[in-house]
């Protein structure tokens, strides 16, 4: 990378200067309580520029080739700098972050900037401690190997990534493939020192005598004497064979003993001591000693997966356990276990419940965590998440302090996968990056091959197919140490979806016939059959789409999950079934499947409160809906694809009672405006222009890498100040896409267009789209609004100031300690001073008194906000973006406010909150996931519109535009009217770089 750099800087690199990662990371295993790690930097290259003046100078000539628009690996030069002198505020990476993704999405070769991207996600990680960066840049370097194998930056990040996340068996062949490219250097002494260290782990308690369980490995101890001393017991018994008898139980009660003595599980003593007040009368003893060995031949059993077998023992060890509580509650937990594992959740989950009730959380954390583990799997399969997060998260803690440490592992791969089912994806990745910490030293647990299975599945369902293969990679190894068959299989055939998906036919392929010819071989009918299902899922992923044996055997699939209530079997097998259906020409038949697809995603959000989980869960169906978008289209049912298109971006993301079919039939733009609603379906850009209840449709062909590449090249370009001339193509491109196809149905100039879009298409800068017939920009024809929905913009829309205060808000003082990486907004305050003229009873909190406490006081009596100051977007928490406020350290809570806190306030009395800081109107990634961040939140307050930038402003540019914009706001025009105002006053400006889009284009208005 630094090669990259000197070349771009015209110099040679320096001696030794490897082209190679910009850092280099020796990464240390997670700390034993599984909540963070240490990534420790090892840099030793001495980069081109490495003086201050030389990187001012680098820098400056950077900066001015991306804004003349005339060199692209300027922007990487940027990056790289960021990352070479990066502050510890990580303003800098999240900058290199950005700049990189721009830039790799730009390259037709981006192998290079990918392994840069990998380094820069890691630096995240070591600076957020957020799992799911180590995933992001496992995918990044992935993606450049694929494209250059022999890129050793990419295969040296990917290494590092994957052990860091704690896939030592993945990690342990990347570093292989390092060794093999780069053999000689230091940095290959690196990688051979990390892979003898890779050498399979024993467990804590291998070798250890039998009492030293109870302090080394809890959990094999009670598991011990429950199972086989116990077991035994109840063997010799009903064999007359005291002598046997008496030591298998004097052995599991010194057992029993020890665990009690360490704050452990006391069961195992409790049994024990049951056994011993049943021994003085031998009927009584002879129960309970066919009560222990049904018990201990159910649990072998349950361990092989055959839990049909297991099921009428464990209820009958329960029913003739009557002399000893702990038996007959370890008993009925199993018993429901195994209907909930064998697809009858709703009949297990009273005798769970029970258990859960009965048990004593002190004196018996293991008997009460394991109850609420399972209780969790089957609010999971229920599609009862929240519930599920929580039963799980309690049965963690109670399994931690039973001291088990690999149920506790277990636990939290069910609390992860629940959070993962809410969209909480960074919860998600959290809990199975902590259970991973706990499960290290389990190299062979069915618990690590459970949670890998379902880890697979949500890195692949979160953008990354590259990285979810390494992960289902790390399950099948694990699933091969265990022995299982069931496990074995169940890792081939997820292992075999996922190389589908990631475009590897042949892996695919093979993992399927393997996964085939294990699921031959299953003896248990219940196992069986449930594999028997899942195999007929994975050949129909893997088939030809016209091939009508795979619809038949998804009929079957769907015969057999769909009685079991398994939403996480049935979801996926409707939209293969419906993807076939299409392909057989059969189109009535794949709308009702994803008619009922989209049916259960909305039955799914009463189980979710929180808002920006459910945005994310419906972001997870983005394919769903647009299929069935696609159908319509194909049909010529042009309003219902809208109706539906609307319902993936709305229904939901909204509260209370959900819209019927008629409700939502009714369809109508907003009285005076014009409605364009966009979406990109693959290739497809759909367009619909709605004029009062009049709908017409446009629908063309774009090739969207080359869309996103222009969107993102134009955004760049003007985030950097570009020259007014530098983009005018690239915007002109951009009409040509948006606009041209509907500008028929537009109107006369002047009229309100009110823009719903996503994704790509929603981060062009609009109002800067270039006309090249008529030389002119689309704002100087048309007042701009944007909406989250259709539902949404038809909430008319409040004018002018009206009554109550006007809150500016200019360059608070914050603490330098909490934001290094900022400096004070002169810009800013100069600003609100000129915006102050308009206002003249106006309150202004600035410098040391803009704080949160203040501005929290200050705001119920404020029917106008003006914020001038810094703004933090968080790209992978929207709702943790920030205004950076006056640091109170008295007032005993964080300086900044939080889009979270934002959110729940009451600004329903607020007619306009003007955010003039970075990044704060921008559009969520995803269809149902609107404006993230700060702008989202203050409009889900209940304020009436929002004024804010979509990308990084400059504040001596502001200070141009915002006073225009309020003096048009105070004369009585309405919000969309006076920003439009505001940007041509700068358009038609003396000044060059006022009339640059780059001064004006970046801020919009959204709401009503």
């Amino acid at each position: 990378m630094l090669a990259d750099l000197a070349r771009w800087a015209g110099t040679a690199p320096p001696t030794g200067v490897r082209v190679s990662a910009v850092r280099k990371y020796r990464p240390c295993v997670p700390s034993p309580a599984g909540k963070g790690w240490t990534l420790a930097v090892s840099c030793g290259e001495q980069p081109p520029g490495s003086t201050p003046s030389e990187m001012v100078r680098l820098a400056g000539r950077a900066r001015a080739a991306v804004r003349a628009g005339t060199d692209p690996g300027a922007l990487h030069a940027l990056a790289l700098m960021d990352m070479l002198w990066a502050d510890s505020a990580g303003i800098s990476v999240e900058r290199a972050i950005h700049n990189l993704q721009a830039v790799a999405q730009l390259s037709e070769r981006p192998a290079p900037v990918l392994g840069d991207l990998a380094a820069a996600y890691l630096m995240r990680a070591e600076r957020t401690q957020t799992p799911r960066d180590l995933l992001l840049a496992a995918e990044a370097a992935a993606r450049a190997v694929e494209q250059d194998s022999s890129n050793q930056t990419a295969l040296f990040n990917l290494a590092v990534a994957l052990e860091t996340f704690g896939l030592a068996h993945e990690a342990a062949n990347a570093w292989r493939a390092y060794i093999r490219a780069d053999s000689t250097s230091g940095w290959a002494a690196h990688a051979r020192k990390r892979l003898r260290q890779h050498g399979a782990p024993g467990t804590a308690s291998a070798g250890a005598p039998l009492l030293r369980l109870a302090v080394v490995d809890p959990q094999q101890a009670r598991s011990t004497g429950w199972d086989r001393l116990l077991g035994e017991w109840g063997a010799a018994v009903l064999e007359n064979d005291p002598a046997r008898a008496r030591h298998a139980l004097d052995r599991a009660g010194e057992l029993g003993a020890a665990l009690e003595r360490a704050g452990r599980d006391a069961t195992l003593a409790r049994a024990v001591d049951s056994i011993r007040a049943a021994s003085r009368d031998a009927s009584q003893a002879r129960t309970l000693a066919a009560a222990h060995h049904l018990y201990a031949r159910a649990r072998r059993y349950f361990e092989s997966g055959d839990y049909r077998a297991a099921e009428p023992l464990f209820a009958k060890a329960g029913a003739l356990a009557t002399s000893s509580p702990a038996l007959r509650e370890w008993a009925h937990l199993f018993e429901g276990t195994t209907q909930v594992l064998d697809g009858r959740a709703m009949r297990g989950e009273p005798l769970l419940r029970a258990v859960a009730a009965r048990s004593d959380t002190v004196r018996e954390p293991a008997l009460a965590g394991r109850a609420r583990w399972v209780l969790a799997t089957a609010y999971l399969r229920g599609d009862r998440y929240q519930d599920a997060s929580a039963s799980a998260s309690e049965a963690a803690q109670l399994l931690t302090r039973a001291g088990e440490r690999e149920n506790t592992g277990g636990a939290l791969g069910v609390a992860s996968e629940a959070r993962f089912a809410m969209g909480d994806l960074e919860g998600g990745y959290a809990s199975a990056h902590h259970a991973l910490a706990m499960l290290r030293t389990y190299p062979a647990s069915g618990r690590s091959h459970v949670l890998l299975f379902a880890l697979g599945r949500a890195v692949a369902a979160d953008g990354s197919p590259r990285a979810a293969v390494h992960v289902q990679s790390e399950g099948l190894a694990v699933a091969e140490r265990t022995g299982n068959t069931i496990h074995v299989a169940e890792a081939r055939l997820a292992r075999a979806r996922l190389f589908a998906a990631a475009g590897r036919p042949v892996r695919a392929a093979a993992d399927a016939a393997a996964g085939r010819e294990l699921v031959m071989r299953m003896r248990a009918a219940g196992a069986r059959a449930w594999f028997m299902a899942d195999l007929r899922m994975t050949e129909a992923a893997l088939a030809s789409r016209a091939d009508p044996a795979a619809a038949a055997n998804l009929d079957s699939v769907l015969g057999f999950f769909g009685p079991r209530d398994n939403p996480l079997r049935v979801f996926p097998a409707l939209l293969a079934r419906a993807e076939t259906r299409l392909a057989l020409g059969d189109s009535n038949a794949a709308r009702a499947d994803l008619q009922r697809a989209v049916a259960m995603l909305e039955d799914r959000r009463g189980a979710i409160t929180e808002e920006h989980l459910r945005a994310s869960l419906t972001e997870q169906a983005r394919g769903v809906f647009d299929k069935l978008v696609m159908l319509h289209v194909a049909a010529g049912r042009t309003t219902d694809a809208l109706i539906d298109m609307d319902r993936a971006r709305a229904s939901l993301t909204r509260h209370g009672p959900r819209e019927s079919a008629a409700e939502r039939a009714r369809f109508a733009a907003p009285s005076g405006e014009i409605l364009v609603e966009y979406a990109l379906v693959g290739d497809t850009l759909l367009a619909w222009v709605v004029s009062g209840s009049r709908v017409r449709f446009a629908r063309t062909t774009v090739d969207a890498k080359h869309f996103a590449r222009t969107v993102g090249e134009v955004r760049s370009s003007l985030e950097n100040q570009a020259e007014e001339g530098a983009t005018r193509r690239e915007l002109a491109r951009l009409y040509d896409w948006l606009v041209r196809p509907v500008e028929a149905w537009l109107g006369e100039g002047g009229v309100p267009l009110v823009v719903v879009a996503d994704g790509d298409v929603a981060a062009a800068p609009f109002p800067a789209l270039f006309d090249t017939h008529r030389r002119r920009y689309l704002v100087e024809k048309h007042v701009l609004r944007f909406a989250t929905s259709a539902r949404e913009a038809a909430r008319r829309a409040r004018h002018g100031a009206g009554a109550g205060n006007v809150l500016l808000v200019a360059d608070p003082a914050f603490d330098p300690a909490e934001h290094p990486g900022l400096e004070r907004l002169s810009g800013a305050a100069a600003e609100v001073r000129a915006i102050m003229a308009n206002y003249p009873q106006s309150v202004v909190l600035d410098e040391e008194e803009a704080s949160a406490s203040a501005l929290l006081a200050a705001v119920p009596r404020a029917s106008v906000i003006h914020y001038a100051g810094h703004a933090i977007f968080d790209d992978g928490h929207p709702e943790r973006s920030s205004l950076v406020l006056a640091s109170t350290p008295v007032e005993g809570r964080p300086a900044d406010l939080t889009a979270a806190e934002l959110a729940g306030l009451d600004l329903r009395h607020v007619r306009l909150v003007v955010l003039s800081a970075c990044q704060t109107v921008r559009s969520g990634g995803g269809r149902a996931q609107g404006f993230a961040g700060l702008a989202g939140a203050i409009l889900a307050a209940g304020a009436g519109g929002v004024v804010g930038s979509s990308w990084l402003v400059n504040d001596q540019l502001t200070l141009a535009l915002m006073p225009e914009f309020h003096r048009a706001y105070r004369a009585g025009e309405g919000g969309p009217e006076a920003l439009r105002t505001a940007q041509l006053a700068l358009l038609h400006s003396e000044r060059p770089e006022l009339r640059s889009p780059a001064a004006w284009a970046g801020f919009r208005y959204v709401g009503r």
